[in-house]
């Protein structure tokens, strides 16, 4: 596949994932509150109502792009335009994983799961890509050692996935903050993609990318409406299924370096706290009175108040920085 046709389906995939994505997402706007599925924006004065389930627009955006690559991988006529050929196997059962994901986080939105399931199910979500050899695509090392297949299959996907998905899950609660991260780092993973010349990584990516710029569109600040589980999980299963296809797990966890620090220092030793994580708005500032329980109001001391936009923005900083070290370093 040579470049020209490389940018053709990289466009069409990026405009597809993100038509669908803006037109779903004002749909919901729109529809949501009349079903009383509403959230309180804890950082403002006014405390207003905002529309919730926003990820199911990133799902249908990443969902229609998926199945139209399946389809030019599938259909003659669509081979000849794009000249592209992977194996479908791969990306069914990318797709699979999404739709695992986005069934859970819509449970978990509508009906609550308790914690431990949250963190238990990723296992099961994994399942798809545990199933079709993914060690055939290339060998896995990490630091040099290579890693026997069936250990990366049976072990090493399940807890990547897992993982994955809950620092994405619990990385989030201020406007723009998920959607932002996350494309930030979807642009990177493209970088990486035309790195290493891989398929799977680019396009992917790139559908990730643009479902998650056109979300990003009414979930900045002032948000207009939140992406909830069903989009924070979908984020960290995408993003682990493109590096679990790349072979790129190394630069996978550099990417996600500040949801590791969000979870090892700030979640886990306050036992995955599901309150008191917000700030305290003063004067348009946010501010942590108490011991941080999140990454951000680290960051609120650090700054002795930080207005949420800014707060996002140092986020993004904070990931692009990531980026470029995960572009730089050689594994």
């Amino acid at each position: 596949m040579n470049k020209c046709d490389k940018m053709l389906l990289m466009t069409t995939l990026f405009l597809l994932s993100f038509v669908t994505t803006f037109i779903v997402t004002k749909f919901l706007i729109r529809q949501v509150p009349k079903t009383n599925f509403v959230g309180i924006d804890l950082h403002k004065k006014e405390k207003p109502k905002i529309p919730e389930l926003g990820g199911i627009s990133i799902v249908s955006g990443v969902v229609t792009s998926i199945l139209f690559l399946i389809a030019v991988n599938s259909f003659a006529t669509l081979k000849l335009i794009f000249n592209e050929e992977l194996n479908v196997i791969y990306i069914l059962a990318v797709l699979g994983v999404i739709l695992m994901t986005a069934l859970v986080g819509l449970i978990d939105d509508i009906l609550g799961l308790r914690q431990r399931y949250k963190f238990l199910l990723p296992f099961l979500i994994a399942l798809p890509l545990m199933a079709v050899k993914v060690t055939a695509l290339h060998k896995f090392s990490i630091f040099g050692i290579e890693i026997s297949p069936w250990i990366y299959e049976l072990i090493l996907i399940p807890i990547g996935i897992c993982a994955a998905t809950n620092l994405t899950n619990t990385f989030a609660g201020f406007n723009g903050l998920e959607a932002g991260v996350g494309a930030v780092a979807s642009f990177f993973l493209i970088l990486i993609g035309i790195q290493i010349n891989n398929g799977y990584v680019i396009f992917l990516s790139t559908i990730l990318l643009s479902s998650l710029l056109a979300f990003l569109f009414f979930n900045w600040y002032p948000s207009k409406i939140f992406p909830n589980d069903v989009g924070t999980l979908l984020i960290g299963a995408m993003i682990s299924s493109i590096v679990i296809l790349g072979g790129i797990e190394i630069k996978g966890v550099i990417l996600l370096l500040p949801h590791i620090i969000d979870f090892l220092f700030f979640k886990l030793p306050n036992k995955l706290p599901s309150r008191g994580w917000h700030g305290e708005l003063i004067n348009g500032k946010l501010y942590c009175k108490g011991k941080p329980v999140h990454f951000a109001q680290f960051i609120m001391k650090v700054f002795n108040g930080i207005e949420e936009r800014n707060l996002t923005l140092f986020f993004i900083g904070l990931e692009v920085i990531f980026g470029i070290i995960a572009i730089l370093v050689r594994v």
